[in-house]
């Protein structure tokens, strides 16, 4: 009845995914989120481990782009430094953006994948763009009030995610 919030694939955090996993399951491209995915909301550039993940992803030729909700200073001054892809105030759940980003790495549907820690933004966003979705756990919990209004709507739904165990939800 809600397969439009359930992801494909399902991990702890971003770190726990072995790059091994994207090129088995044929994925050249990954969209991230920012807040609570890569990192905290209150940081304002990425962090080592952050630098660290892409630099691997870039060395195994796997595309990266960022799709935030966040408006533009935010996402702007964390991915000037990475000069990767990126697209602020995407409107998550929407699809236009997504599209966009996977237009400008030139990857197709079925080669790509989001990554993130929101059911009702991140992976409701992969459902109306035809990919896949890696749900992967926040990082902390010091989010805006919509935020956690959200999450707590979200509860029933993590359960039964997590329930299933890490790796392949579907």
């Amino acid at each position: 009845m809600f397969d439009f919030l359930k992801p494909d694939y399902y991990f702890h955090s971003i770190h726990d995914v072995p790059v091994s996993f994207y090129l088995e399951n044929g994925i050249k491209g990954i969209l991230f989120d920012i807040d609570n995915t890569l990192e905290p909301y209150a940081t304002e550039l990425p962090g080592e481990k952050t630098l660290k993940l892409l630099g691997t992803l870039s060395e195994n030729n796997i595309k990266v782009a960022i799709i935030s909700n966040n408006h533009e200073p935010r996402v702007k001054a964390f991915c000037e430094p990475l000069g990767v892809v990126y697209s602020y105030d995407s409107g998550k759940p929407s699809s236009k953006k997504i599209h966009a980003a996977m237009k400008t790495l030139g990857l197709k549907k079925e080669e790509t994948v989001l990554v993130g820690d929101q059911l009702f933004t991140d992976m409701w966003a992969c459902s109306n763009s035809g990919i896949r979705g890696i749900f992967v756990d926040r990082i902390n919990s010091d989010e805006s009030f919509l935020i956690k209004l959200k999450r707590i709507l979200e509860i029933p739904f993590v359960k039964n995610i997590k329930k299933k165990g890490y790796g392949a939800i579907k």
